[in-house]
C-alpha cells in the first residue's frame, strides 16, 4: 500500500475497504491535490506526474470503463488522430499526447460502435460541447471526463520567467493585456507597463475564452505555476466518484498524493483570474473592431453553410434543411445566431471553416453579453 501525506478531508467521511481493512476515506469533493503516478513507464513518457494517463489506465484496468478515447501521435509526420483503446497495455502509447480537438471528440464519440462507458481527457471548450450533448441525450455512451486546465491566451510558465527576471512575484501582477505581437503586464502599485514578446500562438477563439478551467468534469487537472516541481499533477476533485477513484488508486499503489499548500492554491487562482481578465479585455476589443468589419463583410457570405457544418453540435443534413429557407446573408446570420445561441460552446470552428472567415462565434458572444445588460 502506498500511503499519502494528506490531512483528513472536510465534511462527512466515507469509509472504504483498503487491502482488506475498512478505513476512513481521505479524499472528498473540492480537494486540491498534487498527484504522482507510480507507474514507471508512464512517468517516463508522460509529463507532470502522469496523473491523467495513469487515471485512464487504472479506470480501464479495473473495468470502471469499457474504453479510453485518446490521441495517437505520429511524430514523424506531426499528425494526431483519435482512437479508442480497450486494452490497458496500450495506454502507454497515449502517454504525453492526451489532448484532443473539439470536432474530433464529438464526431468520434458519435461513431463509437461499443457500449458502456468511455474515459477521455477534455479541455473546457470540449467540456461545454459534451455538456450540451449529454443534456440532449445525444451521445451513445456514458463518459468519465478528466478535465484539463487550458492556458489559452498566455503561458503561465513564460509569464513567470519574465516576471522573475524583473525581480517580481506572479502575485504582484495586476493585469495581463494581449496585443499585436506580444502582451503587456502591469504590477500593483506601479504605473509602468512592461512589454513582453509573444511566445504562444493560439486560435482566436482561445484568445477570447473566459473558461480556462473545466467545472463539470470529474477532475480538473493543470499545474499553472504553482511550483517548480514538474513531476506531479495539480488535481482538483470535482465529483464523489472522482474522490473514490483517487482513494482506490492510492490504496492499490498506483498513485501518491499530497494536499496542495494554501500559497500554491492562491497562486493558481490568481493566474486563472489573470487569464480570464485578459481574455475579457481581448474579447471586448474585438467587439469594437471585428464586429464592425463583420457588418461590412456579411453581404459577401456565399450561403454555403460551411460555418455551421463545422459545428460539432450540428450535422450536415441539419444544416442543409436550415439553409433551404434562407434567401440572403443577413437571414443566414440571424438563423445561425438563433439556432446556436443557447448551445454554442464558443470553440470557434465556425469562423475557421468560413471561406471568408466571418466570426460567427464572436457575434454570438456579443449577443450574450448584450443580453446581460437587458432588464429582467
Amino acid at each position: 500500500m502506498v500511503r499519502r501525506a494528506c490531512r483528513p478531508s472536510r465534511g462527512s467521511r466515507r469509509r472504504i475497504w483498503c487491502n482488506g481493512t475498512e478505513v476512513v476515506a481521505m479524499t472528498t469533493i473540492g480537494d486540491h491535490l498534487y498527484a504522482r503516478s507510480t507507474h514507471e513507464e508512464l512517468l517516463a513518457r508522460a509529463t507532470n506526474g502522469a496523473f491523467v494517463t495513469t487515471a485512464m489506465w487504472y479506470l480501464l484496468s479495473t473495468k470502471r470503463v469499457d474504453a479510453v478515447l485518446g490521441v495517437e501521435h505520429d511524430r514523424e509526420r506531426n499528425l494526431t488522430h483519435t482512437r479508442f483503446i480497450d486494452d490497458p497495455r496500450e495506454i502507454l502509447e497515449l502517454a504525453g499526447t492526451v489532448v484532443t480537438a473539439p470536432l474530433n471528440i464529438v464526431q468520434t464519440l458519435r461513431k463509437y460502435a461499443g457500449s458502456g462507458r468511455v474515459a477521455l481527457p477534455v479541455m473546457p471548450c470540449e467540456e461545454k460541447l459534451l455538456d450540451v450533448l449529454i443534456h440532449k441525450n445525444e451521445l451513445p455512451v456514458q463518459l468519465f471526463r478528466i478535465g484539463l486546465v487550458c492556458g489559452g491566451l498566455f503561458s503561465a510558465n513564460d509569464l513567470g520567467k519574465e516576471v522573475k527576471r524583473l525581480g517580481k512575484s506572479l502575485l504582484d501582477v495586476e493585469h495581463v493585456i494581449h496585443g499585436e505581437g506580444g502582451y503587456s503586464v502591469s504590477f500593483r502599485g506601479e504605473e509602468q507597463i512592461h512589454e513582453f514578446p509573444e511566445r504562444k500562438t493560439v486560435r482566436p477563439a482561445c484568445e477570447r475564452c473566459v473558461t480556462p478551467e473545466p467545472v463539470t468534469s470529474h477532475f480538473s487537472c493543470g499545474y499553472w505555476g504553482t511550483g517548480s516541481d514538474r513531476g506531479r499533477t495539480y488535481v482538483t476533485v470535482n465529483t464523489a466518484e472522482a474522490a473514490e477513484l483517487v482513494d482506490a488508486m492510492v490504496c492499490d499503489g498506483a498513485l501518491t498524493v499530497e494536499p496542495v499548500p494554501d500559497d500554491a492554491r492562491a497562486m493558481r487562482k490568481h493566474l486563472l483570474d489573470l487569464k480570464m481578465d485578459a481574455s475579457w479585455r481581448y474579447r471586448r476589443r474585438q467587439f469594437e473592431t471585428d464586429l464592425v468589419e463583420t457588418g461590412e463583410q456579411i453581404n459577401a457570405c456565399p450561403l454555403c453553410g460551411e460555418c455551421m457544418k463545422a459545428c460539432p453540435l450540428r450535422t450536415e443534413e441539419y444544416v442543409q434543411r436550415l439553409l433551404e429557407g434562407v434567401k440572403s446573408p443577413a437571414e443566414w446570420l440571424a438563423a445561425f445566431v438563433l439556432d446556436l445561441y443557447d448551445e454554442c460552446a464558443e470553440c470557434g470552428l465556425c469562423s475557421e471553416h468560413c471561406p471568408i472567415t466571418l466570426p460567427y462565434d464572436l457575434v454570438i458572444e456579443h449577443q450574450r453579453e448584450l443580453r446581460k445588460t437587458l432588464p429582467r
